[in-house]
């Protein structure tokens, strides 16, 4: 694929080519991304596209006003839309919640409606627009929602929806019974093909391969850690620990569990050492849920020690292998699931949404993954639109073409970053990427063995490269002429402030996560398909020289001796001291 300078795609406009259901966004300059976050409507009047699990746009956005119409919404009220009632009881879960702060509501915000159309039913929850923000959690960060496909189908046939009618409250008597979505065929093919990719070139012999009966497919990444966790906290309530920095919309998940949530932030030997402690005394654990390698620092834990704490105490283990795919990295040794978010390089073209867990019958404690199986068979529906499943399977024929390329390029970008690193000129501190990241030794340990298909098993498109200040920061990001939003395994090289969006207007988050490392100070860079590397070096090379014109290259001066961690630990315990909490409520460990 050749380079296309970003420069001439438009703000608010996908990746080229466009199309309905793309689901990349066009921010250019630092600017653009902090107006995005602070919701300036200025900036989002301009979108064309957007990542759907955001909220309902586009199509999503047009069936949902036109529901609205139908069951006659009160003048300003607004919608989203799911395929059963129990999202209707999350919903008011998380809105009326005191994590919303001020944007929490109470129950009385809300009117439910069930209707159907051409034999779908849907389960519609509104408030007044205003509210919106503080009500679509579900849909955000559970990503319970629909398709712009399932849109699409459904939008000429609003006409003929029937209204079964307007409900009290969440958990109201009467609430017919969800009738979920049809699969096809492409939902079998799509289930074989994942198996038989987590059997491919595996790094040892495994007693039991894992089956397409093993394989469960859901309407995005998120939903699929949503479904697991419902799982496994139903067999084994306790804490979930968190290991590594993890997507955000997962962290806003997994803080609300109601069972408690451990963070530990490094991935490090001493945060092990720490988390084996807390098992000795007595802590509860349902399961421990780490990136493989994490997103946006590109840490890996050491997880042969932590599958033997697992045996030892009995939690699962989830690994999510999206950042490096599973067409390089073989888990099967030590996660009990392996899930995965397929919207990402497994697609690689940008215009659908799905997810995946993998139960791992080789690992099977005292019944583990038998009764882990059951649950999950036993709570499934289908909420993958099938028109979306044929989408994926026609994408995916060629992942491992794709994954040489991917791999190929964020390598070689990685590795001109650090050789930048070492050029005084440039005020470069830190490049995340194996084997510049810690943890490299742990994640190089799992790599598949080399095939024809794939000769070099690598680490993924993800690489993240830290400036010494937010200066400098801005001044590189600015003139970096890739496509500017969030994504990752896009078909076009990508690239955001991805910490300054997602923790930026929280100073007292922004300095926690700063903590163990994801500084706002860092440009994430999704690498592309792009043929000839050279180009996107070039970019680089201009971006940096570009930079030290504008923002110099000084040095970050160390305050009062100290190394930045420790100061903002200290920003962090005088933020709990003033405030009583931080927005996580994690102990700082």
């Amino acid at each position: 694929m050749p380079f296309i300078d970003a420069t001439n795609t438009e703000i608010g406009q996908s990746l080229p080519p466009y199309g309905p259901h793309t689901i990349t966004t066009h921010f250019p300059g630092y600017k653009t991304l902090v107006a995005l976050r602070e919701g300036d409507m200025s900036v989002l009047a301009r979108v064309k596209s957007i990542y759907p699990r955001f909220t309902p746009f586009g199509l999503a956005g047009q069936l949902v006003g036109a529901i609205g119409k139908q069951i006659g919404l009160p003048e300003g009220f607004t919608s989203v839309a799911y395929f059963s009632p129990e999202t209707w009881q999350q919903e008011e879960y998380h809105a009326t919640s005191h994590h919303r702060k001020e944007l929490r509501l109470s129950p009385e915000d809300f009117k439910y409606h069930v209707v159907e159309i051409d034999g779908i039913r849907l389960y519609v929850v509104s408030c007044h627009m205003t509210k919106l923000a503080g009500a679509k959690f579900v849909w955000t960060h559970r990503g319970l929602g629909f398709s712009t496909r399932l849109a699409e189908a459904l939008l000429p046939k609003v006409g003929s929806l029937k209204n079964i009618g307007e409900f009290p409250g969440p958990a109201a008597d009467g609430v017919p019974p969800p009738t979920y979505l049809p699969e096809g065929a492409s939902h079998k093919l799509l289930r074989e093909r994942v198996a038989g990719y987590l059997n491919r070139a595996t790094i040892q012999d495994y007693p039991t391969p894992v089956t397409p009966d093993d394989i469960t497919l859901y309407q995005t990444g998120m939903a699929a850690i949503v479904r697991i966790h419902e799982a496994i906290v139903k067999i084994r309530p306790g804490t979930v620990a968190v290991f590594g920095s993890i997507f955000h919309s997962t962290w806003h998940f997994l803080e609300e569990n109601s069972h408690g949530f451990k963070h530990y932030g490094k991935s490090s030997d001493a945060d092990l050492d720490a988390f084996e402690a807390y098992l000795e005394g007595g802590g509860s654990c349902s399961y421990v849920f780490t990136e493989f390698p994490s997103n946006p620092i590109l840490v890996s834990l050491n997880l042969a020690r932590l599958r033997k704490l697992a045996d030892r105490y009995g939690f699962y283990v989830v690994a999510d292998d999206t950042v490096a795919g599973f067409a390089s990295t073989d888990l099967l040794s030590v996660a009990d699931v392996v899930m995965s978010s397929l919207t990402k390089a497994f697609s690689g073209y940008s215009d659908v949404m799905a997810g995946s867990i993998a139960l791992n019958p080789n690992i099977n404690n005292n019944g583990s993954y038998t009764t882990l199986k059951a649950t999950v068979d036993s709570q499934f529906h289908n909420e993958f639109f099938v028109a979306d499943a044929d989408q994926l399977l026609s994408n995916s024929e060629d992942y491992l073409e794709r994954t040489v390329v991917l791999n190929r390029n964020a390598a070689a970008m990685a590795g001109f970053f650090h050789a930048k690193m070492q050029d005084p000129k440039y005020p470069i501190s830190k490049v995340f990427y194996p084997p510049y990241s810690p943890g490299s030794e742990h994640l190089k340990a799992f790599l598949r063995k080399p095939t024809p298909e794939l000769p070099e098993p690598g680490y993924g498109p993800l690489l993240s490269v830290e400036f010494e200040t937010m200066d400098q920061t801005i001044a590189f990001y600015d003139n970096l002429a890739f496509h500017q939003g969030p994504h990752l395994g896009a078909h076009l090289t990508l690239c955001i402030t991805f910490n300054a969006l997602v923790f930026g207007k929280d100073p007292k988050e922004a300095a926690y996560h700063a903590g163990y490392g994801s500084r706002q100070e860092q440009v994430r860079i999704s690498a592309g398909l792009e043929e000839n590397t050279e180009d996107l070096l070039r970019v680089c090379q201009a971006a940096l020289d570009k930079m030290v014109d504008v923002a110099g290259s000084a040095k970050r001066q160390e305050v009062e001796g100290k190394v930045d961690g420790e100061v903002l630990k200290e920003e962090i315990e005088r933020a709990v001291e003033n405030d009583g909490q931080v927005k996580t409520g994690l102990e700082l460990a």
